[in-house]
């Protein structure tokens, strides 16, 4: 296939699992961004509305959305692979497997659009993040979609039925999502234990859009570097571990 046959598959992906279910029950943009705004909600409630709390919220609303849209993409694909037969489709015909995975985490991309651009936007209304602040975030947020769209796509060549992903989704964004410091300041741990909140790339991600924000502890050069480092590390791994282990043709 060439490059142009490549994007008009990727874009039909995109219409058939992103735009024209939000079309049938707009519901779905409620469902995505309900656990992100219910967090925004209560720490604006117990901060008082307080800019830099609001700040943690808006940063760790969006690596929330971000993160588990990519893996919540383990839910479609099992459904297209298992119940539609779509992936042995896809095996056989002249389309790649990563227009295929590119066109459905772009379609998922699609569903939290309005909720990412609404978060940055009361970010940037209670903040003053500058310049800067706006290519850091996006770019973090790239990555951490690049990163949670491959663990999902790795995920989905191995389940067996749809059910086994609500109990893997919930999972991965508690443990990536809530219990690190993703919606507070790494500082907030005990020093001793602080590593193990650094553990989870969705903390770094996290750090490094409450530095683009302006909130919490200054980050130094170095501690730029670092959380850029991990979190390009990380998302560098979980592609690679979709690239080659995932289970792309039935065995």
């Amino acid at each position: 296939m060439n490059l142009r046959t490549q994007l008009r598959s990727s874009w039909g992906l995109i219409a058939l699992n992103g735009i024209i279910p939000v079309k049938r029950m707009p519901l779905y943009l409620f469902n995505t961004l309900a656990a992100p705004f219910s967090f925004l909600f209560f720490i604006y409630i117990l901060s008082h509305g307080a800019g830099a709390a609001i700040g943690f919220g808006v940063a760790g609303g969006l690596v929330l959305t971000t993160f588990s849209i990519g893996t919540s993409l383990q839910a479609d694909m099992t459904h297209f692979r298992v119940d539609l037969k779509l992936q042995d489709m896809v095996v056989a015909s002249p389309m790649r497997a990563s227009t295929y995975v590119l066109g459905m985490a772009l379609s998922e991309l699609a569903f939290a659009m309005p909720g990412i651009v609404v978060f940055i936007l009361v970010g940037y209304t209670t903040r003053t993040p500058g310049l800067l602040g706006l290519p850091i975030i996006v770019a973090t947020l790239l990555l951490i979609w690049a990163l949670g769209s491959s663990l999902g796509f790795f995920l989905a060549t191995y389940l067996r039925d749809i059910r086994e992903t609500f109990a893997i989704a919930p999972l991965l964004s508690l443990v990536l999502s809530v219990l690190p410091p993703v919606y507070y300041p790494i500082t907030s741990i005990a020093p001793q234990y602080q590593w193990l909140g650094y553990l989870a790339p969705t903390a770094d991600a996290s750090q490094l859009i409450q530095g683009a924000l302006g909130i919490g502890p200054p980050l130094s050069e170095l501690d730029w570097l670092r959380a850029a480092g991990i979190l390009i590390a990380f998302t560098a791994a979980f592609m690679l571990l979709a690239m080659f282990k995932a289970q792309w043709r039935e065995k």
